[in-house]
């Protein structure tokens, strides 16, 4: 049915924003030959009605000025959030931290596992996790994704990093140099690597150190001449290392 534009009430939406060159083209198409696709909105009490799934052709037909909007009534018990995820999913993709976020709420409010959300949206359980994962990068990283200064590709592959302020280094890095997602992995691959080599080495040398030391000591019958003092407070560095091993 039509029914006037201000009788629609918006709430929250998944989506944190618009493309307004976007939304104009729009409003400019619905002047021209009016609104195709009707928005769905949900009856309230006080007749009026909430928009359930249709956000930026509600928007674009305020731009408009028009008078009535062309809405379904939806009555059912999938949830507004779901609805809404799933018009956008299938419109204009959200940027991959608005999907994550969008994921987030929804499993969280809607008690749901990765794998009934997957079922609903038909996308492989993997990719939901994946796509949830870049909410652990840096908030700043997360912008950069939001404003597509870096790809999600980019940031599935910062996650193999566990340093924050390096995840946050690889990123500026990838949208300075304008790095390919396969050139980003090979960097951080080789480095991961490289970082790997440093520990192995220092480990050597660590434990080299600890058995000569106990080798020396064995040889030169020391512990037969140090006081019962000194055997504790060896007792204890031992005590210490051996909680730092844990």
């Amino acid at each position: 049915m039509d029914i006037p534009i201000e009788k629609i009430v918006t709430q929250d939406n998944v989506r944190q924003g618009f493309n307004k060159e976007a939304i104009r083209g729009l409003a400019q198409s619905i002047s021209n030959v009016g609104l195709l696709q009707p928005v769905i909105v949900k009856e309230n009490s006080d007749e009026t009605f909430t928009l359930l799934v249709g956000h930026r052709r509600f928007e674009a037909a305020r731009l408009a000025e028009v008078k009535a909007i062309r809405a379904i009534i939806f009555d059912d018990s999938e949830s507004k959030l779901m609805l809404q995820l799933i018009e956008n999913l299938q419109r204009e993709n959200l940027n991959p931290i608005e999907e994550a976020l969008a994921y987030k709420k929804i499993l969280e409010e809607e008690g749901l596992t990765q794998e009934e959300l997957a079922a609903k949206l038909g996308k492989p359980q993997p990719n939901i996790a994946n796509t949830l994962r870049l909410l652990k990068l840096p908030p700043d990283v997360q912008k950069m994704l939001m404003c597509g200064d870096i790809k999600q590709g980019h940031g599935k592959v910062l996650l193999q990093i566990k340093d924050p302020d390096k995840q946050q280094m690889w990123a500026e890095r990838t949208f300075q140099g304008r790095l390919s997602v396969s050139a980003l992995r090979e960097a951080v691959l080789q480095e991961i690597r490289t970082d790997s080599e440093a520990k192995q080495k220092e480990y050597n040398q660590l434990i080299n150190g600890i058995r000569e030391f106990r080798k020396n000591t064995e040889s030169s019958f020391l512990l037969k001449y140090i006081s019962p003092e000194e055997k504790l407070n060896i007792r204890n560095e031992i005590a210490e290392l051996i909680k730092l091993l844990d």
